[in-house]
């Protein structure tokens, strides 16, 4: 029987939710219940959280430390290294509303989809993998998208203090990082560049990119050479290096391009050691345990709703700006060279939403009401046909760009404008050829 709810609201087959497995939600069998032979059944009814009884719940975490507690690390003597992620986050227990209420009733366990230690494997890496474009071709209009909504974003950071891929709330508790604030004034002082000033604002780039090269450890591809780095420290370093990156390597100046052309190789080592910190911190995680019970998740109650919500955005952080800093490369070689290397593929939450949430209780009330779109990262086409234009944000329409063509992110964008007239905002516009 296809369900009658839209993908939006559609909630994984009952098989899947029990075993705590990716579903792919196909109609009228998913892969998974196809592959083992099971009876694939889904729910048509809404999905709503349930709200751990307080005799339940182990202590929590204060919010303002709740993305830091202490976890000795196993291969290190040293006395410990803090945890970034994921202390608090665990089952989120769901109940259909429409059987809430029955004596009988039985819960369905919904684990947050950015917690599974598996979401932090990076698949399909090497030339002969990529999915999209595996051929050697000119520069494309998707490219030119790609680095011109870049540009965008960092402009946007510049003025706003935010961006697709640095979230407005992921330093407030720390503060922004001196690395960062560097990155910021070079930033703004080269948005405000001239030809009278322009020797200024470079000696500035040259001076900030450099301290922030001598300031790191960089000459070991593991992560371990750096045990002192939190998973937000390596994050803020990988943010900053590729500000500087940017501007270098579009600057249109050849000495800028060579410089940048050769820190390109620390950037890539940055780039593993943050994921390899990331993905540490979710093989440490000790996720609340909590049971099913009557009545819903109260958005208010932000002693629940703020440590998973804190927690996404800075996973989500991590996943997106690993994604926008080897997509920028990849685009660069490819203009250069006519060819690139496929980096791997992951997954990201492409939710219309959901990063733009100005609260804990707004971004809980998004994440009980509909699917995250949790996608990876070289199969986003499947979003043509699984998701409408407006559930999708405009990070990810950008993304689909530069892997599609503006051509094919149109017209799937005109289809739902016909259907409905409404005007969808794919990104940022880019030249056209």
């Amino acid at each position: 029987m296809v369900s009658p709810l839209p993908l939006g609201e559609r909630k994984a087959c009952l098989g899947c939710a029990k075993a705590k497995r990716t579903c792919d939600k196909r109609m009228p069998s998913c892969q998974r219940c196809c592959a083992k032979k099971l009876n694939c059944q889904y729910s048509t009814v809404r999905r709503y959280w349930r709200a751990p009884s307080a005799s339940a719940r182990p202590d929590i975490v204060s919010p303002t430390n709740a993305l830091m507690p202490h976890v000795e690390h196993p291969q290190l003597q040293a006395d410990t290294r803090q945890v970034s992620l994921y202390n608090t986050m665990g089952d989120i227990c769901l109940t259909d509303l429409a059987t809430a209420n029955s004596p009988t009733a039985t819960p369905v366990t919904y684990t947050l989809w950015f917690l599974e230690l598996e979401t932090w494997a990076i698949s399909d890496v090497g030339t002969t993998t990529c999915r999209f474009n595996p051929e050697p071709i000119p520069a494309s209009i998707g490219a030119k998208s790609w680095t011109f909504s870049v540009a965008g974003w960092l402009r946007q950071w510049v003025q706003e203090g935010c961006n697709p891929f640095i979230h407005k709330q992921l330093y407030l508790d720390t503060g922004l990082p001196q690395c960062l604030q560097d990155a910021w004034l070079t930033a703004t002082a080269y948005s405000a560049r001239t030809a009278q000033n322009e020797h200024i604002v470079m000696n500035i780039l040259d001076d900030r990119a450099n301290s922030l090269l001598q300031a790191q450890i960089h000459d070991d591809d593991s992560f371990m050479a750096v045990p002192g780095l939190q998973t937000i420290q390596h994050l803020a370093r990988v943010q900053a290096l590729f500000v500087y990156q940017y501007l270098r390597l579009y600057d249109g100046s050849i000495r800028q391009r060579a410089v940048a052309e050769n820190t390109i190789p620390i950037l890539q080592t940055w780039c593993q050691q943050l994921w390899q910190s990331a993905a540490l911190d979710a093989h440490h995680s000790t996720p609340l345990q909590s049971t099913a019970e009557l009545g819903g998740l109260d958005p208010r109650d932000g002693l629940t709703t703020l440590p998973h919500w804190k927690a996404w955005i800075l996973s989500e952080s991590v996943r997106r700006t690993w994604l926008v800093c080897q997509s920028t490369l990849a685009t660069y070689f490819r203009e250069r060279d006519g060819w690139n290397e496929c980096t791997g593929e992951i997954k990201f939450t492409a939710c219309q939403g959901l990063w733009d949430a100005t609260s804990s209780g707004a971004w809980a009330e998004l994440v009980s009401g509909r699917e995250p779109l949790f996608v990876r990262s070289l199969h986003v086409d499947e979003l043509i046909s699984t998701a409408m234009p407006t559930e999708v944000d405009s990070f990810s329409t950008v993304f689909m760009t530069l892997l599609m063509g503006r051509e094919k992110v149109d017209s799937w964008a005109a289809s739902q404008r016909l259907i409905k007239g409404s005007s969808i905002k794919l990104g940022a516009e880019s030249p056209s050829e």
